[in-house]
């Protein structure tokens, strides 16, 4: 596939899901919600606020009305521009006096929401600053000024989320561009200073606590149109070591990221690496294998995305169409059939920083996340599929409650050898919250009241983080596990001891499962449905005998491939 295929392939599929996103604005100029992209909220009525985030559709608007509509009717059309307009104005409605927005409840006052919507709307004004009318642009200037003045005050506080960080920067480079504010321009360098000091030696940015290659393709995507914008070199070389470690995670059959990233996450956001592909070849390579993946309908993408990602996801394929059309074709024709950059047939790569190890062999790949208890993934190289998805030990006490072997713990080390990897991971409490009508009923009565106060407010969002991710309660359960590598098939030696009596249910291996809260996790891949293939693994046993934990239970299994 060349870049100018790539480049189609991504208009196309962006303009399959125009009529979509125009379908969740509120279009009726007369209503109080005139130009509200949170269907939910104007349409449904199923929730109290409208969420800010849905405005950034008003890129993909400004889009095929300025650039390129693929002949469907949009370019120069006046329904489209008043489309626009109205979008602008019920984003510039909806800010507060102090210049942010909502995301998730009303007065929270977020980052994300200010920066991601910021920098979209900064975006689209670069299309279509000339052919609005003098009232929504000066609105719109307003707005935007008020965006930059928040963001030069307020930092994100409740976590290290380097892609709320990388759009903050982003979107202060762009309203300091448009508006010619060299304030805000000073302050996006803050955020980028952050972000490169908190970059591990490995090459990731850090998202909760740890490496999560699918938000890392998020945070690349902002951090390349930074270095786009400004050309700098620091930056730059920092995302040719993003790219790098990145490489290590696109797997045999065209899929990234998964259960042992900190966030599980396993989208793609292909922009960043055509953007960079000019620069840095394994970014080229990695666009070329991504493109594949989309073609192919292999990965989650935008066919699959809720409500949330949706919009985000829909202007990064505009970004990628942008940027590989831009490319040279001749000097890229056969860059879909590369090798991998520094590709070995037998090697193992550690990232102890990270606790995620790549083993590849002739016949297989080996993705262990040490980090998160030992979870893997195992692919055979030379027929391009998944064959063996372990997201650990998922137990069910008496109470109904769930315990798993899965949860993100950097400082716990594996011993790796050549042929050989073991860890011990404990199990914890697994944290399914979610709201009931009165404990819903009290939050809200935060946030109309406690909460309105902003110290109050982002004391709220970190307890919530702390209740919904970051919280661990240990169990008195252990798991043991071992890997020992040949050249055709991994075996897995499991070895599972509770200290004292557990009452417990259940306990079974599970090939998809998540233990961390989070919204942009398990989408559905094509890959899931060749778990149910009863040749693809010979198991032993994935039920534990939860009577015996006290004495010990060992538990072997392998899987062998062809080999490649």
């Amino acid at each position: 596939m060349t870049a100018t295929d790539a480049g189609q392939l991504y208009l196309q599929r962006a303009l399959e899901q125009m009529p979509r996103s125009i379908s969740l604005q509120d279009r009726e100029p007369l209503s109080k919600t005139h130009g509200c992209l949170d269907r939910t909220y104007w349409a449904w009525k199923f929730v109290d606020f409208p969420g800010a985030r849905y405005q950034e559709g008003v890129y993909p608007l400004a889009f095929v009305f300025a650039v390129d509509d693929g002949g469907q009717g949009y370019l120069g059309n006046a329904k489209v521009l008043a489309w626009i307009e109205a979008g602008l104005d019920y984003w510039a409605r909806i800010q507060y006096r102090d210049g942010s927005f909502d995301e998730a409840y009303p007065y929270e006052h977020s980052l994300a929401a200010t920066a991601f919507t910021g920098f979209y709307v900064a975006e689209a004004l670069r299309l279509v600053d000339g052919a609005l009318g003098a009232e929504t642009r000066e609105r719109t200037r307003a707005a935007l000024s008020r965006t930059g003045q928040w963001l030069v005050r307020n930092d994100e506080t409740h976590g290290f989320l380097t892609n709320h960080l990388a759009a903050a920067a982003g979107a202060l480079i762009q309203i300091g561009q448009l508006l010619d504010e060299p304030r805000f321009i000073d302050r996006s360098q803050y955020f980028l200073d952050r972000i490169l000091n908190h970059q591990s030696t490995e090459g990731w940015y850090e998202e909760y606590g740890g490496a999560d290659p699918g938000y890392q393709t998020h945070a690349t995507f902002y951090l390349a149109r930074c270095w786009q914008l400004t050309g700098d070199e620091a930056l730059g070389g920092s995302l040719d070591r993003s790219v790098e470690f990145l490489r290590h995670f696109v797997h045999a059959d065209g899929t990234l990221g998964g259960e042992y990233g900190s966030r599980s996450t396993q989208f793609v956001y292909p922009a960043g690496f055509e953007m960079l592909a000019g620069r840095n070849e394994t970014a080229r390579w990695i666009a070329a294998r991504l493109a594949k993946s989309i073609r192919h309908r292999r990965v989650a993408s935008l066919e699959t995305m809720d409500a949330q990602n949706f919009y985000p996801l829909l202007n990064n394929f505009l970004f990628a169409h942008q940027a590989a059309k831009g490319r040279d074709d001749a000097a890229e024709a056969d860059r879909s059939g590369r090798a991998e950059p520094t590709q070995s047939e037998s090697a193992t790569v550690e990232f102890p920083d990270a606790g995620l190890i790549k083993v590849v062999r002739p016949a297989y790949e080996l993705i262990v996340g040490a980090s998160k208890g030992g979870v893997f993934k195992v692919f055979d190289r030379k027929a391009g599929r998944l064959v063996r998805s372990d997201s650990g030990f998922v137990g069910r006490m008496e109470n109904g409650r769930l315990v798993a072997s899965q949860a993100l713990d950097r400082s716990r080390r594996a011993d790796v050898d050549d042929d050989r990897i073991t860890l011990e991971a404990p199990f914890y409490a697994v944290n399914r919250t979610v709201f009931r009508p009165w404990t819903f009923l009290v939050f809200r009565l935060v946030n109309l009241t406690l909460a309105r106060v902003p110290a109050v407010a982002y004391w709220v969002k970190s307890l919530l983080v702390k209740v919904l991710i970051t919280r661990r309660r240990s169990v008195p359960l252990t798991l043991e596990r071992t890997f020992m590598l040949g050249q055709t098939g991994v075996a897995v030696q499991d070895h599972l001891r509770a200290s004292r009596p557990l009452p417990l249910v259940s306990l079974e291996r599970q090939d998809t499962f998540s233990t961390v809260h989070m919204g942009s996790s398990r989408y559905f891949q094509i890959n899931e449905l060749a778990l149910a293939d009863p040749e693809a693994v010979k198991t032993e046993r994935d039920v534990v005998p939860v009577s015996r934990l006290s004495e010990g239970v060992d538990l072997r299994w392998s899987i062998e491939l062809a080999d490649g």
